[in-house]
């Protein structure tokens, strides 16, 4: 009987923005593996939306029976609004992204702690660039969040060519909580960036975090089997 109702269970693909950094993938396949150490009746994999290989679309059409793709995202960007959906279309079900979420502002907390950024005037929650107003309606959530948790201002930026000047314009000891989920060009950017503006504190990214893969689990079960 349980070989039979796991059998019946989709899998559980999970889709990452890749990266070039060997890194950044170690930190992508490590949190996979906590997925599926935290779910072992399931079949658990992982693509890449950009750069890193295997995609989506391979990974889809490998995959027999019914698939559930959870975007392990932070914010509604371009592929969780654009390119997950058109590349899922009828071949799979489609998981809501990561954030904003409370189990993300509390691994952000603690990053945040961590790098010493309690010691701080300012904080800046800095994200992924996108063109998208959901995904900075989604870091404004973020923002907010992660103010109410640490009962002072926080200030959402993004990794951009402005980085730099955004940061060096906030007053005080300024401290950069890293809203990214792994190594990689956006991280080495945001940290030149806070080099030159003379942050204090930058914390590291959310990495592969127990919590970060009970989230992907929860997303995965809140889609209707």
């Amino acid at each position: 009987m349980w070989d039979a109702m796991t059998a019946s269970l989709p899998a559980l693909l999970a889709a990452l923005h890749g990266t070039r950094s060997p890194a950044g993938l170690a930190t992508a396949h490590a949190l996979v593996s906590r997925v599926a150490a935290l779910r072992p009746e399931l079949d658990v994999d992982l693509a890449f939306l950009d750069v890193a290989a295997p995609s989506l679309g391979t990974r889809l059409a490998a995959l027999p029976g019914s698939v559930v793709v959870v975007p392990v995202l932070l914010s509604a960007g371009y592929h969780v609004v654009d390119d997950i959906p058109a590349t899922a279309s009828a071949r799979a079900r489609v998981a809501r992204h990561l954030g904003p979420d409370p189990v993300l502002t509390r691994v952000l907390v603690e990053r945040f702690v961590d790098a010493g950024g309690d010691a701080a005037d300012t904080v800046a929650l800095v994200a992924s660039p996108s063109r998208r107003t959901s995904a900075a309606g989604d870091l404004a959530v973020a923002a907010g969040d992660l103010a109410s948790m640490l009962s002072r201002p926080v200030h959402p930026l993004v990794v951009d060519s402005e980085l730099a000047a955004a940061l060096a314009r906030l007053p005080g000891r300024v401290a950069v909580a890293t809203y990214l989920l792994g190594e990689g060009y956006f991280l080495d950017t945001l940290r030149t960036a806070a080099a030159t503006a003379g942050v204090a504190a930058v914390a590291d990214p959310l990495g592969a975090h127990p919590s970060i893969a009970e989230l992907i689990v929860q997303r995965y079960a809140e889609v209707p089997i």
